[in-house]
């Protein structure tokens, strides 16, 4: 097998990504990959897309995802672990699964913001190309991964990503911040204390995190 696979299994139709030098290299892979296999597919089928190191490509998840549905396919889910040829579900722990979130409505617009009202759960997440806001909480073992900002209007305990691609820009907002994770454009910080209606953003190559009436944005930190 190679560095991509597509699989008929139980769970459906599942897309397994093992390993890729960029994400050209990868588009490439999966483009011929779904061309090998044309007219096995039927439009707006939906499939699953596996990666055996999340960790390792967190920051890409939106962009395949986004690059799988202009092929015409719907995803239904992200796993994370290893393809072989007996997939079962119980290989897979539940914190590995990212169950996506899914607005039909937004789905193939260019940067839209998503609005979630729900809490999202332990092995869930808000996988989104564009800004965030939920209104709800997110639980321990939840993930909210965005390529632009995050607002919660909620509790925020789980792990929330915002700029994956690399934006510095963006920001995190949420009415009581406790989360396990704060990632912004690949910088990272972990709080040791619950803040009430903080925003976390980048200054000077860092993720800091301040209640919103404190913040200046544009200005130094001496201003």
């Amino acid at each position: 097998m190679g560095n991509v696979d597509l699989r008929m299994t139980k769970r459906g139709v599942v897309l397994y990504v093992e390993d890729y030098d960029d994400l050209d290299d990868l588009f490439v892979q999966v483009t011929n990959k779904f061309s090998q296999l044309n007219g096995f597919f039927s439009e707006d089928d939906k499939i699953s897309i596996m990666l055996k190191d999340k960790d390792k490509y967190s920051k890409d998840i939106t962009e395949i995802v986004s690059f799988v549905e202009k092929m015409g396919f719907k995803v239904g889910e992200i796993l994370v672990g290893e393809m072989n040829q007996k997939v079962k579900q119980n290989t897979i722990s539940v914190k590995e699964k990212l169950s996506l979130v899914e607005d039909e409505n937004n789905m193939h617009q260019l940067n839209p913001t998503k609005v979630i009202k729900k809490t999202v759960r332990s092995g869930q997440a808000i996988v989104h190309d564009g800004d965030v806001m939920l209104i709800g909480n997110l639980n321990d073992g939840g993930e909210i991964i965005s390529s632009g900002n995050v607002v919660i209007i909620g509790e925020a305990r789980g792990v929330v990503r915002a700029g994956s691609r690399g934006d510095e820009g963006s920001i995190i907002y949420a009415t009581l911040m406790t989360p396990e994770l704060v990632e912004i454009a690949k910088h990272v910080i972990h709080l040791s204390e619950p803040i009430e209606n903080a925003i976390a953003y980048i200054r000077g190559g860092k993720v800091l995190i301040e209640k919103y009436d404190r913040i200046r944005f544009g200005q130094t930190q001496n201003e």
